[in-house]
Protein backbone atom coordinates (compact mmCIF):
# COMPACT_ATOMS: atom_id res chain seq x y z
CA UNK A 1 0.00 0.00 0.00
CA UNK A 2 1.42 3.42 -1.19
CA UNK A 3 1.13 6.55 1.25
CA UNK A 4 1.49 10.03 -0.02
CA UNK A 5 2.23 12.72 2.43
CA UNK A 6 0.44 15.88 1.37
CA UNK A 7 1.52 19.42 3.48
CA UNK A 8 -0.90 21.49 5.77
CA UNK A 9 -0.82 25.01 5.45
CA UNK A 10 -3.04 27.37 7.32
CA UNK A 11 -4.16 31.19 6.17
CA UNK A 12 -2.16 33.81 7.25
CA UNK A 13 0.66 31.62 8.46
CA UNK A 14 3.93 31.75 6.09
CA UNK A 15 7.02 30.65 8.51
CA UNK A 16 9.10 32.16 5.81
CA UNK A 17 7.76 35.36 5.78
CA UNK A 18 7.61 35.68 9.44
CA UNK A 19 11.72 35.17 9.69
CA UNK A 20 12.27 37.31 7.22
CA UNK A 21 10.06 40.61 8.55
CA UNK A 22 12.00 44.04 9.89
CA UNK A 23 11.29 46.15 12.72
CA UNK A 24 8.67 49.37 11.85
CA UNK A 25 9.17 53.14 12.07
CA UNK A 26 8.34 53.54 15.43
CA UNK A 27 10.33 51.00 16.79
CA UNK A 28 13.36 52.31 15.22
CA UNK A 29 12.68 55.35 16.40
CA UNK A 30 12.40 54.72 20.08
CA UNK A 31 15.69 52.61 19.57
CA UNK A 32 17.53 55.68 18.57
CA UNK A 33 16.18 57.81 20.88
CA UNK A 34 17.26 55.72 23.60
CA UNK A 35 20.29 55.00 22.18
CA UNK A 36 20.66 59.15 21.94
CA UNK A 37 19.59 59.47 25.91
CA UNK A 38 22.31 57.06 26.73
CA UNK A 39 25.10 58.74 24.17
CA UNK A 40 24.33 62.29 25.87
CA UNK A 41 24.32 60.52 29.94
CA UNK A 42 27.80 59.11 29.22
CA UNK A 43 28.72 62.33 27.06
CA UNK A 44 27.75 64.15 30.41
CA UNK A 45 29.12 61.97 32.87
CA UNK A 46 33.07 62.01 30.55
CA UNK A 47 32.83 65.77 30.66
CA UNK A 48 31.93 66.02 34.64
CA UNK A 49 34.36 63.99 35.60
CA UNK A 50 37.20 65.80 33.44
CA UNK A 51 35.98 68.57 34.53
CA UNK A 52 36.52 67.46 38.01
CA UNK A 53 39.56 65.59 37.45
CA UNK A 54 41.34 68.89 36.02
CA UNK A 55 40.01 70.86 39.05
CA UNK A 56 41.53 68.45 41.19
CA UNK A 57 44.65 68.32 39.54
CA UNK A 58 44.91 72.37 39.27
CA UNK A 59 43.99 72.34 43.41
CA UNK A 60 46.68 70.31 43.88
CA UNK A 61 49.31 72.09 42.09
CA UNK A 62 48.04 75.44 43.74
CA UNK A 63 48.83 73.40 47.13
CA UNK A 64 52.02 72.33 46.06
CA UNK A 65 53.50 75.20 44.84
CA UNK A 66 52.30 77.44 47.67
CA UNK A 67 54.07 75.19 50.30
CA UNK A 68 57.15 75.16 47.80
CA UNK A 69 57.41 79.23 47.31
CA UNK A 70 57.02 79.38 51.57
CA UNK A 71 59.83 76.98 52.06
CA UNK A 72 62.41 78.35 49.58
CA UNK A 73 62.07 81.83 51.11
CA UNK A 74 62.41 80.26 54.43
CA UNK A 75 65.38 78.31 53.59
CA UNK A 76 67.44 81.91 53.16
CA UNK A 77 65.57 83.76 55.71
CA UNK A 78 66.22 81.44 58.37
CA UNK A 79 70.16 82.18 57.76
CA UNK A 80 69.54 85.84 56.77
CA UNK A 81 72.44 87.69 59.12
CA UNK A 82 74.44 84.82 59.60
CA UNK A 83 77.88 85.68 59.86
CA UNK A 84 80.21 82.89 61.36
CA UNK A 85 79.52 81.64 64.78
CA UNK A 86 78.99 85.24 66.43
CA UNK A 87 76.41 87.43 65.17
CA UNK A 88 77.63 90.53 66.27
CA UNK A 89 80.80 90.01 65.77
CA UNK A 90 82.83 93.14 64.19
CA UNK A 91 82.01 92.51 60.36
CA UNK A 92 84.68 94.45 57.54
CA UNK A 93 83.25 94.12 54.10
CA UNK A 94 87.15 94.61 51.75
CA UNK A 95 84.89 93.63 48.35
CA UNK A 96 85.59 96.72 46.14
CA UNK A 97 82.38 98.74 45.27
CA UNK A 98 82.40 98.22 41.65
CA UNK A 99 83.61 94.02 41.81
CA UNK A 100 80.79 91.33 40.52
CA UNK A 101 80.71 89.56 43.50
CA UNK A 102 79.90 93.38 45.53
CA UNK A 103 77.44 92.17 48.78
CA UNK A 104 76.16 95.36 50.73
CA UNK A 105 76.84 94.12 53.86
CA UNK A 106 75.90 97.39 55.35
CA UNK A 107 72.49 97.13 54.08
CA UNK A 108 71.99 94.77 56.54
CA UNK A 109 70.80 91.46 56.96
CA UNK A 110 67.08 91.92 55.08
CA UNK A 111 65.87 94.68 53.12
CA UNK A 112 63.01 94.96 50.21
CA UNK A 113 60.43 97.06 48.34
CA UNK A 114 57.14 97.51 48.83
CA UNK A 115 54.21 97.12 46.15
CA UNK A 116 56.90 97.79 43.14
CA UNK A 117 57.22 94.70 41.53
CA UNK A 118 54.34 92.39 38.89
CA UNK A 119 51.15 93.15 40.26
CA UNK A 120 52.72 95.44 42.86
CA UNK A 121 54.11 92.37 44.22
CA UNK A 122 57.04 92.83 47.24
CA UNK A 123 60.48 91.75 47.22
CA UNK A 124 62.99 90.52 49.40
CA UNK A 125 66.47 90.17 50.10
CA UNK A 126 68.67 87.97 52.44
CA UNK A 127 72.52 88.32 53.54
CA UNK A 128 74.63 85.89 54.88
CA UNK A 129 77.13 83.38 55.10
CA UNK A 130 75.82 80.08 54.27
CA UNK A 131 76.90 76.19 54.13
CA UNK A 132 79.19 74.87 57.31
CA UNK A 133 82.31 76.34 56.15
CA UNK A 134 85.87 75.01 55.74
CA UNK A 135 88.47 74.91 58.77
CA UNK A 136 92.00 77.48 58.33
CA UNK A 137 94.40 75.11 58.87
CA UNK A 138 97.25 77.47 59.19
CA UNK A 139 97.26 80.79 60.85
CA UNK A 140 97.98 83.39 58.72
CA UNK A 141 101.09 85.37 59.87
CA UNK A 142 100.35 88.74 58.12
CA UNK A 143 96.73 90.15 56.92
CA UNK A 144 97.45 89.86 53.43
CA UNK A 145 98.21 86.18 53.28
CA UNK A 146 96.57 83.63 51.68
CA UNK A 147 93.93 81.90 53.45
CA UNK A 148 94.42 77.98 53.94
CA UNK A 149 92.07 75.83 54.48
CA UNK A 150 91.55 71.79 54.58
CA UNK A 151 89.27 72.17 52.04
CA UNK A 152 88.82 74.58 48.54
CA UNK A 153 85.91 72.04 47.01
CA UNK A 154 83.32 74.43 47.95
CA UNK A 155 84.25 78.14 46.79
CA UNK A 156 85.39 79.15 43.45
CA UNK A 157 87.28 81.88 42.30
CA UNK A 158 85.47 85.08 41.60
CA UNK A 159 82.77 84.56 44.16
CA UNK A 160 82.70 86.56 47.89
CA UNK A 161 83.29 84.37 51.27
CA UNK A 162 83.42 84.97 55.02
CA UNK A 163 86.37 84.42 57.18
CA UNK A 164 85.46 84.76 61.14
CA UNK A 165 86.49 83.38 64.30
CA UNK A 166 83.66 84.56 66.46
CA UNK A 167 84.91 87.76 67.06
CA UNK A 168 85.76 89.13 63.82
CA UNK A 169 84.79 88.97 60.22
CA UNK A 170 86.18 89.51 57.00
CA UNK A 171 84.17 89.40 53.50
CA UNK A 172 86.49 89.39 50.80
CA UNK A 173 86.43 87.90 47.13
CA UNK A 174 88.04 85.49 46.26
CA UNK A 175 90.91 86.21 44.03
CA UNK A 176 92.60 82.44 42.80
CA UNK A 177 92.91 79.07 44.40
CA UNK A 178 96.40 77.63 44.86
CA UNK A 179 95.59 73.97 46.25
CA UNK A 180 93.98 74.56 49.50
CA UNK A 181 94.69 78.47 49.71
CA UNK A 182 92.02 81.09 48.96
CA UNK A 183 94.18 84.75 47.35
CA UNK A 184 92.29 87.72 48.13
CA UNK A 185 94.37 90.24 46.15
CA UNK A 186 93.48 93.96 45.57
CA UNK A 187 91.52 95.54 42.56
CA UNK A 188 88.47 92.92 43.24
CA UNK A 189 89.07 93.69 46.36
CA UNK A 190 89.79 97.55 47.80
CA UNK A 191 92.88 96.54 49.32
CA UNK A 192 94.62 93.01 49.49
CA UNK A 193 94.76 93.13 53.00
CA UNK A 194 91.99 91.43 55.54
CA UNK A 195 91.17 93.32 59.14
CA UNK A 196 93.18 91.07 61.25
CA UNK A 197 95.88 87.75 60.53
CA UNK A 198 93.39 85.17 61.26
CA UNK A 199 94.91 82.29 63.39
CA UNK A 200 94.18 78.22 62.90
CA UNK A 201 90.77 77.55 63.89
CA UNK A 202 88.63 79.99 61.93
CA UNK A 203 86.24 78.98 59.10
CA UNK A 204 85.30 80.36 55.83
CA UNK A 205 81.90 80.49 53.99
CA UNK A 206 80.38 81.25 51.06
CA UNK A 207 78.80 84.58 51.06
CA UNK A 208 74.95 84.77 49.40
CA UNK A 209 72.43 87.89 48.82
CA UNK A 210 69.69 86.42 47.91
CA UNK A 211 66.88 88.33 46.48
CA UNK A 212 62.81 86.38 45.53
CA UNK A 213 60.71 88.93 43.31
CA UNK A 214 57.34 88.26 41.51
CA UNK A 215 58.14 88.65 37.65
CA UNK A 216 56.85 86.94 34.17
CA UNK A 217 57.99 83.57 33.93
CA UNK A 218 59.49 81.42 30.62
CA UNK A 219 55.72 81.56 30.03
CA UNK A 220 55.23 85.66 29.52
CA UNK A 221 51.46 84.70 31.01
CA UNK A 222 52.68 82.79 33.84
CA UNK A 223 53.61 85.17 36.47
CA UNK A 224 56.78 83.51 38.51
CA UNK A 225 58.13 83.50 41.65
CA UNK A 226 62.34 84.00 40.70
CA UNK A 227 65.09 84.31 42.61
CA UNK A 228 68.62 86.36 41.82
CA UNK A 229 71.94 85.00 44.26
CA UNK A 230 74.97 87.75 44.38
CA UNK A 231 73.58 89.91 41.41
CA UNK A 232 76.53 91.60 39.35
CA UNK A 233 76.27 95.32 38.92
CA UNK A 234 72.98 95.76 36.26
CA UNK A 235 71.46 92.90 37.31
CA UNK A 236 67.87 93.07 38.87
CA UNK A 237 65.95 90.04 40.42
CA UNK A 238 62.71 90.33 37.56
CA UNK A 239 64.77 90.51 34.61
CA UNK A 240 67.57 88.33 35.57
CA UNK A 241 66.66 86.08 38.55
CA UNK A 242 65.76 82.00 38.43
CA UNK A 243 62.03 81.21 37.88
CA UNK A 244 61.65 78.69 40.63
CA UNK A 245 57.79 78.69 40.50
CA UNK A 246 54.93 79.44 38.08
CA UNK A 247 51.57 80.62 39.02
CA UNK A 248 52.90 83.16 41.45
CA UNK A 249 50.91 86.00 41.38
CA UNK A 250 51.45 88.49 44.18
CA UNK A 251 53.53 88.32 47.39
CA UNK A 252 53.06 90.78 50.10
CA UNK A 253 55.71 91.09 53.03
CA UNK A 254 55.13 92.54 56.45
CA UNK A 255 58.72 93.15 58.56
CA UNK A 256 58.02 92.39 62.37
CA UNK A 257 60.04 95.15 64.52
CA UNK A 258 61.16 94.56 68.14
CA UNK A 259 60.70 97.86 69.46
CA UNK A 260 61.25 96.76 72.94
CA UNK A 261 65.55 97.64 72.59
CA UNK A 262 66.05 100.79 74.32
CA UNK A 263 67.68 103.68 72.73
CA UNK A 264 71.11 103.03 73.39
CA UNK A 265 71.16 100.11 70.94
CA UNK A 266 70.43 97.14 74.06
CA UNK A 267 68.94 94.21 72.47
CA UNK A 268 65.15 93.92 73.05
CA UNK A 269 63.05 90.49 74.02
CA UNK A 270 63.11 89.51 70.73
CA UNK A 271 59.65 89.36 70.10
CA UNK A 272 57.94 91.28 67.10
CA UNK A 273 55.95 94.30 68.31
CA UNK A 274 54.92 95.53 65.31
CA UNK A 275 54.59 94.53 61.33
CA UNK A 276 55.16 96.84 58.66
CA UNK A 277 56.11 97.05 55.12
CA UNK A 278 59.67 98.09 54.14
CA UNK A 279 59.88 102.20 54.00
CA UNK A 280 57.80 102.23 56.63
CA UNK A 281 58.88 105.53 59.00
CA UNK A 282 60.67 104.66 61.94
CA UNK A 283 61.62 100.85 60.84
CA UNK A 284 65.03 99.72 62.12
CA UNK A 285 66.20 96.82 60.21
CA UNK A 286 68.44 95.93 62.67
CA UNK A 287 65.65 94.97 64.92
CA UNK A 288 63.40 93.53 62.46
CA UNK A 289 63.30 89.90 64.11
CA UNK A 290 60.51 87.99 61.77
CA UNK A 291 58.78 88.67 58.82
CA UNK A 292 55.30 87.63 57.64
CA UNK A 293 54.86 86.78 53.84
CA UNK A 294 51.66 85.99 51.95
CA UNK A 295 51.41 85.06 48.61
CA UNK A 296 49.17 84.12 45.87
CA UNK A 297 49.04 81.60 44.50
CA UNK A 298 46.90 80.73 40.58
CA UNK A 299 46.11 77.58 38.76
CA UNK A 300 48.01 77.33 35.71
CA UNK A 301 45.09 76.88 33.51
CA UNK A 302 42.16 78.67 32.70
CA UNK A 303 38.30 78.03 33.28
CA UNK A 304 39.22 75.54 36.38
CA UNK A 305 35.83 77.16 38.23
CA UNK A 306 32.60 77.22 36.57
CA UNK A 307 32.01 80.81 37.28
CA UNK A 308 34.69 83.53 38.70
CA UNK A 309 35.47 82.66 42.51
CA UNK A 310 36.44 85.50 44.36
CA UNK A 311 38.85 85.89 46.94
CA UNK A 312 40.78 87.63 49.97
CA UNK A 313 44.30 89.08 49.65
CA UNK A 314 46.21 91.57 51.79
CA UNK A 315 43.12 92.64 52.84
CA UNK A 316 40.94 93.16 49.83
CA UNK A 317 38.31 90.95 48.38
CA UNK A 318 38.69 90.43 44.28
CA UNK A 319 36.40 89.63 41.73
CA UNK A 320 38.44 88.52 38.89
CA UNK A 321 37.71 88.50 35.31
CA UNK A 322 38.82 84.80 34.60
CA UNK A 323 37.79 81.40 36.09
CA UNK A 324 41.38 80.94 37.19
CA UNK A 325 41.82 78.82 40.71
CA UNK A 326 43.56 81.17 43.25
CA UNK A 327 44.63 80.17 47.13
CA UNK A 328 46.30 82.63 49.74
CA UNK A 329 49.14 81.01 51.34
CA UNK A 330 50.66 82.96 54.56
CA UNK A 331 53.67 82.46 56.83
CA UNK A 332 55.64 84.17 59.36
CA UNK A 333 59.19 83.06 59.68
CA UNK A 334 61.50 84.09 62.65
CA UNK A 335 64.76 85.26 62.10
CA UNK A 336 67.76 83.37 63.83
CA UNK A 337 70.06 85.86 63.41
CA UNK A 338 69.75 90.24 62.97
CA UNK A 339 72.69 92.30 62.40
CA UNK A 340 74.11 93.97 65.43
Amino acid sequence: MMYVQIPITYPGCDSGLHRQRGVTLVELMVALAIGLLVTVAMLKVYVDASQMYRFNEGLARVQENGRFVLEFIRRDARVAGFWGCYSDAALSNGIAATSDAYINVAAGHITGTSDDGLNEADSITFRSATGSGSLVTVGMSGTGDSVTLDSTGAFSTGTAALISDCENGDVFQITGISGTALAHAAGANASPNLSKAYAAGARVYEARQATFCIAPGADPNQPALRRLVNPTPGQTCTSNGLELLEGIENMQILYGEDTDADTDGASGDGTANRYVAFGTSGLDTDRIVSVRISVLVRSLNNNLTTEPAPYTFNGNTVTPDDRYLRKVFTTTITLRNKAG
